[in-house]
């Protein structure tokens, strides 16, 4: 039964990777072009999210530089996260698909060392929100509400940039708590496939032993990481495409140049004369953790 779940699981990873070509980032990317995006973002240089930092830091709490929007425990948190992950997403399907003889035990030494680092990263992550920032990403009220229909409308082609009040908009807030919940699982059924015998008994024996709950675990495990890896091809490509200064002022602490917005006008008041030159981020703090 877990070899025919395995196929299957193959064979709807490679269709759902396909429609999210297809269906989403071809498609949104086509949009961008034909909608100027592409020209106002990576040829003019102009970015909707920066202008509102400008126009608004007292309102929406951001500031110059900009840099104090990410606090070195988050990028050292996500540094730490993405190599682990690509590292044991290389690692655990070399695991399942060899593709040369005579790796895997070593890839398996290097699977089970991140697992153990990543897991650890986790821990650390849970409690700096805990102590300082966890306000950000489960908090929500009435002005999310009321600005959701403005992103979908933006994401979809159909509206005018949105207004950024807060540090995440409320339809990517829900992503991280998402993501952390992902990684815990797969942090939980990493260590069952390493350790059968960690598992309580009834656990155990509601699978039919320790052995066929490791084989279950293996299939949830590769399930489970197939997901995350969509999540992350979403993640990057909107990262990208919408928000690239915040990314490398993230990833490489390369401020972004704000002096081109400081003479405009509320940018909420000029989102219609900017229709033709500016465009926004739906994904203000993707490069955020």
């Amino acid at each position: 039964m877990i070899a025919t779940l395995n196929l299957w699981l193959d064979v709807i990873t490679g269709v759902l990777f396909i429609l999210v070509t297809v269906g989403f980032i071809i498609p949104h990317f086509i949009g961008s072009v034909l909608t100027g995006r592409v020209r106002r973002h990576f040829k003019e240089n102009y970015w909707d999210p920066l202008a509102h930092r400008m126009h608004d830091p007292n309102n929406y709490h951001y500031r110059q530089p900009l840099g104090n929007d990410f606090p070195i425990p988050t990028r050292v948190w996500h540094w730490v996260n993405i190599v682990t992950f690509v590292v044991l997403a290389i690692s655990g399907t070399y695991i399942r698909y060899p593709w040369f003889y005579g790796g895997r035990e070593v890839m398996r030494y290097i699977h089970y060392t991140m697992m153990w680092i990543i897991t650890a990263n986790l821990l650390w992550r849970l409690v700096y929100l805990a102590l300082v920032d966890w306000r950000n990403y489960f908090i929500f009220d009435l002005d999310d509400l009321r600005m959701a229909p403005s992103i979908i409308k933006y994401y979809t082609f159909i509206g005018p940039p949105y207004e950024h009040r807060k540090k995440f908009n409320p339809l990517q807030r829900p992503t991280y708590p998402l993501l952390w919940l992902l990684i815990g699982l797969q942090a939980i059924s990493g260590f069952i496939i390493f350790r059968p015998t960690i598992a309580p008994a009834f656990v155990a024996n509601l699978a039919g032993g320790p052995a066929a709950l490791a084989a279950w675990m293996r299939f949830f495990h590769s399930a489970n990481m197939r997901l995350m890896i969509l999540i992350a091809v979403f993640h990057s490509y909107l990262g990208i495409m919408e928000d690239y200064p915040v990314l490398k002022l993230f990833w490489f602490f390369q401020e972004p140049d704000l002096s081109k917005y400081e003479h405009e006008e509320h940018h909420g008041a000029k989102e219609e004369p900017h229709q033709g030159k500016s465009s926004s981020s739906g994904t203000e703090q993707l490069a955020h953790d």
